[in-house]
């Protein structure tokens, strides 16, 4: 049921209204309870100086001067309870939603809405690559050298993606008890998206590899065009006592873009063996769910669900006509015509859910909390053979169709201490196993958090929380494990002995792992004007490698923020805020040739131990106000600054064994691993003042100027093979002017 009061005059509000004379204001406040008619419309001019790819991203501005745009806020009550109520914002804009609804209070309820959600790219690209936004790219007859300078080729492309979703919703109450529910969602989403190929090996006449394709890197942006559709539907049943619900939901996507991306040239030197490209194919997913609960009393709740999706992607594939070879033998042991035989994946998977709580107090001081989960996604994706890997002895390479299975537990108790303390101890408990993990890797990972929370109302004016927890993580046995030595030759092997292996790195989801986190949170309010929040969080995570720390070693996290407002006055309140947040992590991995088991017997230093110390710094603080001049004109203001810093420390690494260093007989050149900081700043001012004519009518002037600096190399100097630039202004200043006028009618 809707959660808007009414109020109708009765004998004693008139009698107060009679006792006490309220001014024009608070019986203006008072009507407007009793009768929430409105109907307002706003229209909007905004002016923008320049249009920079940082502040456009997600503001759907990208047209210089004057942009314009309406607002609308209709509500609508009659006596007999029947409500409708129109919302419009940025109306005329990218960015723009409406929405639309009518309901009989306690009774039914239709909407309907719309929105548009665009994405712009945060950087220029020029290119000479022609089809941007088709499924056929078309690369330039000749590439620039790799020692040519770096240079603007071609036209400019705005990268951007738009979303257009209108829903539609109903419900209706079937009685006092049962109640129907029903939505329907339809988004199309179309543009371009950020994307590239690697050339590998082209591919000449009579399936002569083209040395001009070997290594090369080609701009290939993504064409986006695609529809869709969600579907909900649900009927709840619910008493003092217990609630029961069932639950549908289907998802519909089809890429209206085709399945291919094709990438041609006029000089066949500059094709990519790549292509075709594939593109996001069409799928369909039904979930089913069942959920219910029951009041044992007051103070015991039990909770219960049930869920079952199936998920399918059975879109046909590229034809096998083009997998063949150009021109060559198909077939042939240096090419087979055709990878696969199948005309789709004929991906399935089923996914089987269940859940339960049950919660009590126990005592008027002891309440305890048990949860369990468990989720089985079965992947019944058949398996074959969509990859041959010509450049490593032509392996066959298949699909990797992965089950898991999840049970999550939860044990809670809670205690009320004295002199107003309260403790809560908790242990969380996950499992996770797997079915078809590569043999190298672990098929079953467990992880055990023990949790400690305290929280005390330390007096009238202060109160305050301390939570720590610390988890721990391991698995099954290793597929198998290297334990390398890394020596410069044959004979030096024989000297130091020791077993060699492949694989050193542990994934991240699979490493052991312990953690230890602890949060601390303060709210203070010292007077009835002031409140000040504090708040204090801290990570450590310690990883166990597989062999001589090759992997994740360490992560650390912190975060400490500060938040104050004060009212100055009935009229006038500021507020201000800062944060600082700081994440490290050490890694350490191995710089080897394809294949190279580290035992020196094929290129001396084959496998090269680095080690990386990557920390990120991250500053900010915003100030606001607000208030009233006169009783017409309001003013108010806000400032934002953050600034964030990465700092990148790659180095040879001393791993406890011999290691060489870079240089010419090494895979890693002299001077590799030296990068620079990546910063990022942005300074945003917001201004407005607001007057208000009459009752009905006010105009309000907004002030926009946000500067944005950044310095990054990966956008400075760097350049797809066949010319393409994709590179942004280290820095970027946007201001905005913008003039409303607002009616009520």
């Amino acid at each position: 049921m809707h959660n808007n009061r009414v109020f109708k005059p009765t004998v004693i509000a008139v009698a107060i209204g009679l006792a006490f004379p309220a001014t024009a204001a608070l019986a203006d406040e008072v009507q407007e309870l009793i009768s929430p008619n409105v109907t307002e419309v706003g229209a909007s001019l905004l002016n923008v100086d320049k249009i920079n790819p940082l502040y456009r991203q997600y503001t759907g501005l990208n047209s210089e001067g004057v942009n314009g745009s309406v607002d609308l806020n209709v509500v609508q009550r009659s006596d007999a309870g029947r409500w409708f109520r129109v919302e419009g914002r940025d109306l005329g804009l990218r960015t723009q939603e409406f929405k639309a609804s009518a309901e009989q209070q306690g009774d039914w309820s239709v909407g309907i809405g719309y929105n548009q959600i665009p994405r712009f790219a945060p950087f220029t690209v020029i290119t000479p690559v022609d089809g941007v936004g088709s499924n056929t790219l078309v690369m330039p007859a000749a590439f620039p050298g790799a020692t040519s300078p770096v240079r603007t080729i071609g036209n400019e492309e705005t990268l951007m993606t738009e979303r257009k979703g209108t829903t539609l919703t109903a419900r209706k109450f079937i009685s006092d008890n049962l109640q129907v529910n029903f939505s329907f969602k339809h988004e199309d989403k179309q543009g371009v998206r950020m994307s590239g190929a690697n050339g590998a090996s082209g591919k000449g006449v009579n399936g002569a590899t083209v040395s001009g394709a070997l290594g090369t890197q080609i701009f290939a942006p993504e064409p986006i065009d695609s529809t869709h559709q969600q579907v909900e539907a649900s009927i709840d049943y619910a008493t003092k006592q217990f609630y029961l619900s069932g639950s549908y939901y289907g998802s519909f996507f089809e890429n209206n873009a085709g399945n291919a991306l094709f990438v041609t040239s006029p000089n066949v030197n500059n094709r990519t063996a790549m292509s075709p490209l594939s593109l996001a194919p069409d799928n369909h997913a039904h979930e089913f769910q069942l959920a219910g609960g029951y009041n044992f009393s007051s103070d015991t709740q039990l909770k219960a669900s049930v869920g079952k999706t199936l998920a399918y992607q059975n879109n046909s594939f590229i034809p096998a006509s083009l997998i063949a070879v150009e021109q060559g033998a198909p077939g042939s042991a240096f090419r087979p015509g055709v990878l696969t035989k199948r005309s789709d994946l004929g991906g399935k998977v089923e996914t089987t859910n269940a859940f339960a709580s049950f919660t009590s107090r126990l005592t008027r001081d002891l309440s305890v909390l048990a949860s369990w989960a468990y989720e089985f996604r079965d992947d019944k994706t058949p398996e074959d053979i969509y990859l041959i890997d010509y450049n490593h002895g032509g392996a066959q390479v298949t699909n990797n169709p992965l089950s898991q299975k999840t049970q999550r537990g939860k044990l809670e108790a809670s205690y009320r201490l004295p002199m107003g303390f309260k403790l809560t101890g908790g242990y969380d408990y996950d499992v996770r196993k797997y079915d078809g993990m590569d043999e190298l890797f672990r098929d079953k990972t467990t992880e055990g958090t023990f949790r400690l929370d305290l929280r005390k109302s330390l007096g009238e004016t202060l109160n305050g929380s301390v939570t720590v927890s610390h988890s721990d993580r391991d698995g099954s046995k290793w597929g198998s494990t290297p334990s390398p030595r890394f020596v410069n030759s044959p004979a030096e092997l024989a000297r130091v002995g020791g077993s060699i292996g492949e694989h050193w790195t542990a994934p991240t989801q699979f490493s052991d792992r312990e953690r230890d986190k602890v949060r601390l949170l303060l709210d203070w309010l010292p007077t009835n004007a002031l409140s000040v929040q504090f708040s204090y969080e801290y990570a450590n995570d310690d990883f166990s490698t597989r062999v001589d720390k090759i992997g994740l070693n360490k992560g650390k996290f912190e975060l400490f923020s500060l938040d104050g407002s004060y009212r100055l006055s009935e009229r006038w309140k500021a507020n201000m805020w800062y944060s600082h947040g700081k994440n490290e992590i050490e890694q350490h991995s191995l710089q080897s040739t394809f294949g190279s088991l580290c035992n020196g017997s094929s290129v001396r230093n084959t496998c090269v131990p680095w080690g990386a110390q990557l920390n990120l710094n991250s500053d900010a603080i915003g100030a606001g106000f607000d208030g009233q001049l006169t009783s017409a004109l309001s003013v108010g203001g806000q400032y934002l600054y953050s600034h964030d810093v990465n700092e990148y420390d790659i180095s040879v690494a001393n791993l406890g064994v011999r290691s060489p260093l870079p240089g010419a007989t090494s895979p890693v050149l002299a001077g590799a691993g030296i990068l620079p900081d990546t910063k990022y700043q942005q300074n945003t001012l917001r201004l407005f003042a607001r007057y208000a004519f009459n009752k009905s009518t006010a105009m309000r002037l907004d002030y926009v100027w946000d500067k944005r600096e950044f310095d990054d190399f990966t956008w400075q100097s760097w350049r797809f093979s066949d010319g393409t630039r994709v590179f942004q202004k280290p820095e970027q200043t946007t201001q905005l002017i913008g003039v409303t006028v607002s009616h009520r009618f």
